[in-house]
């Protein structure tokens, strides 16, 4: 990821080096359902202004959104438009001029670029937000709809979901919001409460499948690894090609070894620390977090089922629990103000230590 990933003039943010950006490839795989629900309201002529589309990261929530936004640009008259989602090929002119990021009528908000730091910034700030207000002031081109796509609405400061949030109070006429949503119940409930909800599922296996191949990821895995990656990827295309092409499988299985061990294993830790800590492997790091994550998920799960009703299991509950806030907030603050990222690595396997 870095600032030769473009979309349109400008850097992509968490854009995965050698895959086609969800504006550029017109692939959608599985949320049909809700695709056709949204396809079905503006044939009606009654669509939404805006739409909360949640679900866990890398599913396709941004493939949809675009794909979303090419059909009603696409058929500007929606007493005309099909009432399902077509399948259009990358040679049609509006899905290319989306995929080269020069429609007039969509604006796609997300963190921005910092030019003097030469990295993205850890927010989706009010300044991007409120481009939305100068976007929709100018005169629609082509299309009487504008469309607007937030992705992440996770990123957003609190700036940022107040300036949203007079967006959607106050829509535009033929305006449509499609605002993504990896975690929604984190969002204010105030931008929440303005939108109609759009849950998409983890994909089924044989449709990560689909896709990998599509993007000729992961074809050299034999069965059994192919199996193990898929079961890691829990649904989500994204994470199985980071899987693939960070070292996901042997990196769990490193994880597994070093927290099943009846003593820490230090020099081990400080090692794996130092690697996923190195400039250029924040992916990777990304990638440790979300299995560290699972891995607390699953001693909760399974201290929570073994507890019996004593002081002593429900305190190791709570330590677990603890942990995981603990940890999510020390990751949020090393990327906010660029701290060590070692340092969150050691300190959780520290911790995990003490529960045991």
């Amino acid at each position: 990821m870095g600032a030769q990933a473009q979309y349109g003039d400008r850097p992509v943010w968490d854009r995965l080096e050698g895959v086609p950006d969800p504006a550029e490839h017109t692939l959608l795989v599985g949320h049909q359902e809700g695709a056709d629900r949204v396809a079905g309201q503006y044939a009606a002529g009654h669509l939404h202004h805006a739409w909360l589309i949640a679900g866990p990261r890398g599913i396709g929530k941004a493939t949809l959104a675009f794909r979303l936004a090419a059909h009603i640009l696409r058929h500007h008259d929606a007493a005309s438009a099909p009432p399902t989602l077509e399948t259009h090929d990358e040679l049609d002119p509006v899905a290319s001029r989306i995929a080269r990021g020069g429609h007039p009528n969509l604006l796609h908000v997300s963190r921005p670029w910092d030019e003097k730091a030469k990295r993205f910034r850890t927010a989706l700030t009010v300044e991007e937000v409120r481009a939305a207000g100068g976007f929709f002031a100018t005169t629609a081109g082509e299309s009487a709809w504008r469309v607007c796509i937030i992705d992440a609405a996770d990123d957003m400061n609190r700036a940022a979901a107040n300036a949203l949030l007079k967006n959607l109070e106050e829509p535009p006429a033929n305006t449509v919001f499609f605002v993504l949503a990896h975690s929604p119940g984190r969002l204010p409930v105030t931008v929440r409460s303005r939108c109609l909800p759009l849950t998409l599922r983890p994909l089924a296996d044989e449709q990560v499948v689909e896709v990998l191949a599509k993007f000729a990821v992961a074809g050299e895995l034999d069965q059994e690894r192919r199996g193990e990656l898929l079961r890691l990827a829990a649904g989500s295309v994204r994470r199985a090609i980071v899987l693939a092409g960070e070292g996901g499988l042997d990196l769990a299985q490193r994880l597994t070894d070093l927290t099943n061990q009846g003593r820490q294993d230090w020099p081990a830790i400080h090692r794996l620390a130092d690697e996923l800590a190195a400039r250029g492997r924040e992916d990777r790091y990304r990638l440790f977090l979300d299995l560290a994550f699972e891995h607390m998920s699953a001693r909760l799960d399974g201290d929570e089922k073994n507890a019996g009703s004593g002081l002593a299991d429900i305190s190791r509950l709570v330590r677990w629990a603890q942990l995981w806030e603990k940890t999510r907030r020390s990751a949020s603050l090393a990327e906010s103000y660029n701290l060590d990222r070692k340092q969150v690595i050691v300190s959780l396997f520290r911790a995990m230590a003490t529960i045991g």
